[in-house]
């Protein structure tokens, strides 16, 4: 049975926009700071990892989505 991964765009887009520190360069980011795209609630864990939230497993703690290059977290946060 082959797997395939569901593509969450808006998450895509997230990752793009934060990694783009050229054309955006005044969006900072907070660890654990909940924030809302396209009616999902998403966040940043230390080092630059994206979840989304989801009801149907928010025992985990959410759904993985993708990371941030360390040039582009530390760019973003305080965090060293």
């Amino acid at each position: 049975m082959e797997r395939t991964a569901l593509r969450d765009a808006t998450a895509e887009d997230i990752l793009s926009r934060c990694s783009d520190v050229e054309n955006y360069p005044a969006e900072a980011l907070v660890p654990y700071r909940k924030f809302i795209e396209a009616g999902k609630t998403y966040y940043f864990t230390p080092g630059g990892f994206l979840y989304r939230k989801d009801s149907e497993i928010e025992h985990l703690g959410g759904v993985f989505c993708g990371y941030l290059t360390d040039e582009a977290w530390h760019y973003r946060t305080d965090d060293s």
